[in-house]
């Protein structure tokens, strides 16, 4: 890993391996297989630590759309939310109305969608945090707590008022670490199937809580080399949605699907073409999220065994 300071200088990141990926085509069926990118892009990449003792556990992040370079960060320990600036210094700490225990392993900047905030009040943008997390599947059901995406230049000193939206599976309780919100503010939760020894699974939620849907189940791509994957096996981490692609996190690849039609629906992901991104080498990376702006992105890591703090990469590319 690079020096824990920003540079304004960032190192670039040879696309080649990317670029190189073999098209695979005899995968088993649901099995996601990656394409060639079309075009060689440039990749720089800057990494910058957390301050120790916040955020230790970064387990998913969200670029801030009203605050430019600030992002939000939750830790899968605390219930409350982060926002920190480009160079990881912490510009508040937001309490969340409501949020207790509830294993948080994802966030989600998207819109409000339909559905009126807690306090009737009006926002164009909505952080979405999912209480998803359930390592011993024993959950009678996930939260997810939404919020109105907070103005940093007048950060809350109270805790924000939250919609609780309660989902249940209909076919048993299930680990997740990943989760992403579609334009209609609908939640979409990928699955964490113990050591990936099942499908993973694509489950839909309406706005407001209540039983969810089982799209469908694809299998993430193969890391080409497994470094953790061969302990933890093959599963995804995060997800983020963003216009025109969705960015798949697993312990040792990212991936980017490439959405074929501007209005197609983000549970089809696994069937868009995709190819592997630059991973930064990390402790152990949990969290991805797209800029608000081109094609790069940033990966959050939690401080791993032996480590005092988090850490943030950020992918730029041109």
């Amino acid at each position: 890993m690079s020096d824990t300071t920003a540079s304004s200088d960032p190192a670039p990141v040879p696309s080649t391996p990317s670029a190189q990926i073999p098209i695979t085509t005899d995968s088993p069926a649901g099995t996601v297989t990656p394409e060639q990118l079309p075009v060689d892009p440039v990749f720089t990449e800057r990494v910058v630590q957390l301050a120790p003792g916040a955020i230790d556990e970064a387990s998913g992040i969200a670029a801030s759309q009203g605050n430019p370079g600030a992002y939000f960060l939750i830790d899968d320990d605390r219930d409350v939310v982060f926002a920190v600036a480009s160079d990881g210094s912490v510009l508040a700490t937001i309490g969340v109305d409501g949020m207790y225990r509830a294993h948080a392993e994802s966030i989600s900047g998207a819109n409000c969608g339909s559905t009126p905030l807690p306090d009737d009040s009006s926002a164009d943008r909505c952080l979405y945090i999912g209480g998803v997390g359930d390592n011993e599947a024993v959950r009678e059901d996930v939260v997810v707590y939404r919020i109105a995406e907070p103005d940093l230049a007048d950060p809350p000193t109270e805790p924000v008022p939250a919609d609780e939206w309660r989902y249940t599976y209909p076919d048993g309780a299930h680990d997740s670490d990943a989760m992403m919100v579609d334009s209609d503010g609908s939640i979409v939760i990928v699955t964490k199937p113990y050591e990936g020894k099942s499908p993973t699974g694509i489950y839909r939620g309406a706005p407001g809580g209540g039983e969810l849907t089982l799209v469908r189940e694809f299998t993430p791509p193969r890391p080409v080399i497994p470094l953790r994957t061969f302990f933890t096996g093959n599963v995804a981490v995060d997800v983020a949605a963003e216009p025109g692609r969705v960015l798949l996190l697993t312990y040792d690849e990212l991936q980017e699907f490439t959405a074929p039609d501007p209005a197609a629906d983000i549970t089809d992901f696994p069937d868009w073409p995709h190819h592997r991104l630059p991973m930064p080498s990390m402790p152990q990376a949990e969290g991805v999220s797209g800029e608000v702006e081109g094609c790069g992105y940033v990966v959050a890591s939690e401080a791993g065994p032996g480590g005092d703090r988090g850490s943030l990469a950020f992918i730029g590319c041109s």
